[in-house]
């Protein structure tokens, strides 16, 4: 990921309210704010490619087009929808003279999204599926979507500059910069800012094992949390000095498994998990043949359903048996995400084109094994890890029985 990039991912703060009834309330405001900036679209009777063929802005995204004979077709058939994300003649004519033949396919089909995804719906969506499907990858690579009341941007970087252009099948969001191939997870690590995430970094960087689970090419997608340098900074000093010493180093390396969940991808709006078919947690518009957009006086007639409530994942991590719980809270595009009831993921979605990250505010460990005993206390807030004595028990590095 470009460090441009991860400046602006970093920025994409999420919601860390774990009641539904307070994240309903912010969620109506979100959307009070957002909805009069958003354009009132009319249909035009041609396809995506005759559009894109005709509008100035656009014609070297169509000469790209023109490469690609499987692109072409889809875009002129009036029976498949889809979105396409355009960039302007401007932003693409740095890549034109460096794009090789065999890359213009996957390059056009990070740029268009299977399905009908007009901006009122992106308000609800913080990810979208696209038709390039990354070989390490167990799923179609997404796209970061996070609206503004300036603009909606797109995997941080790029921001739609005309929204909206409705024809026969399908959507075209006109943006200003291209969509730039996703990096791998060990290499989105190595990019975050090091003042914040030097910590994780370093642990990860000293571990011959951890960079193979990493780099290993027969994983097919997966998650890792990422705690920042102040989660660290949370646990006792006598903890942090253990986990970074000699002694403790078989400790790290089990802490370090236990962030890493392979195989399964879980972003805040969808899980790609070991089915060959995605499961989709994403709310979609009811069925639009025409492919028209709700408008205050058709919204009665055509409402998009809003997804509401929490639903909790258990996901396998690479500390063999132990796995790491995820409780999402959603209201429409409000999302949440907790794990093991005692980190809040404060910023999600990190894209990689082997999985995803997401940065949390406590570093992870196993819920305490001994019967009778709970990862929270009496008052149901969070309990802290206490011992060096506690982390190796957790970790499964010392029999306290």
């Amino acid at each position: 990921m470009p460090a441009s990039n991860h400046q602006h991912w970093l920025t994409a703060t999420a919601s860390t309210e774990r009641s539904l009834e307070l994240l309903q309330h912010q969620y109506a405001g979100y959307c009070h704010a957002l909805v009069p900036f958003l354009p009132d679209a009319k249909k035009k009777p041609v396809t995506l490619y005759d559009f894109l063929a005709t509008n100035p802005d656009t014609s070297k995204f169509i000469q790209l087009v023109d490469q690609s004979p499987q692109i072409k077709h889809l875009l002129q058939n009036a029976d498949f929808s889809s979105t396409v994300w355009a960039p302007t003649d401007t932003a693409l004519q740095p890549l034109c003279n460096e794009m090789s033949q065999e890359d213009i396919l996957p390059w056009l089909q990070a740029h268009i999204s299977p399905s009908f995804l007009p901006i009122r719906f992106l308000l609800t969506a913080p990810t979208a599926d696209t038709l390039f499907h990354p070989v390490h990858l167990n799923g179609a690579q997404r796209i970061a979507l996070r609206p503004s009341l300036t603009s909606l941007r797109v995997n941080s970087h790029a921001a739609v500059v005309e929204p909206d252009h409705l024809v026969a099948n399908g959507l075209v969001h006109i943006i200003n910069q291209a969509l730039l191939p996703q990096p791998a997870t060990h290499s989105l690590i190595a990019a975050l800012p090091p003042h914040g995430f030097d910590l994780f970094q370093t642990a990860v960087q000293q571990s011959t094992a951890i960079q193979a689970i990493l780099q290993d090419d027969s994983r097919r997608g997966g998650v890792v949390f990422i705690p920042t340098n102040e989660a660290f900074r949370k646990l006792p000093e006598d903890v942090r000095a253990f986990l970074f010493s000699d002694e403790g180093a078989a400790s790290l390396q089990a802490l370090l498994r236990y962030h890493i969940v392979p195989n399964q991808s879980l972003y805040s709006n969808r899980l790609y998990d070991l089915d060959p078919a995605p499961e989709q947690f994403v709310q979609t518009p009811e069925t639009t043949p025409d492919h028209t957009i709700p408008t205050p006086e058709t919204q009665a007639d055509r409402q998009w359903r809003v997804l509401k409530g929490v639903r909790p994942f258990s996901l396998p991590t690479c500390l063999e048996g132990l796995p790491v719980s995820v409780a999402v809270t959603r209201y429409g595009g409000l999302i949440s995400m907790q794990v093991n009831e005692t980190a809040n993921v404060t910023v999600q979605d990190g894209l990689a084109n082997d999985g995803v990250c997401h940065i949390v505010d406590a570093v992870l460990f196993p819920p305490p094994q001994k019967v009778g005993d709970t990862n929270t206390d009496e008052e149901g807030e969070a309990r802290p890890v206490l011992s060096v004595e506690e982390v190796m028990s957790r970790l499964s590095q010392l029999d306290l029985a």
